[in-house]
């Protein structure tokens, strides 16, 4: 009986430690998932904010020419 106690808190002691190792891969790629995240973000705030400086450029030249005709 002692014997197959030995052995089942082996086997316990196996699926608890792979367990652990997958939940640290998980981890891992929830961070990296994170941070591609947060350069697609900032990414996106770059471009936006040079569509809205385009969009004023043009806008701050159309402006002058309507007033003076």
């Amino acid at each position: 009986m002692k014997k197959k106690l030995k052995n089942f808190a082996k086997k316990k002691q196996k699926i608890i430690k792979s367990i652990n190792k997958f939940k640290n891969k998980i981890n891992l790629k929830e961070k990296k998932l994170s941070k591609i995240n947060i350069k697609i973000a900032s990414l996106e705030k770059k471009v936006a904010e040079k569509k809205a400086k385009k969009i004023a450029r043009k806008q701050a030249s159309e402006t002058p020419a309507s007033v003076n005709n």
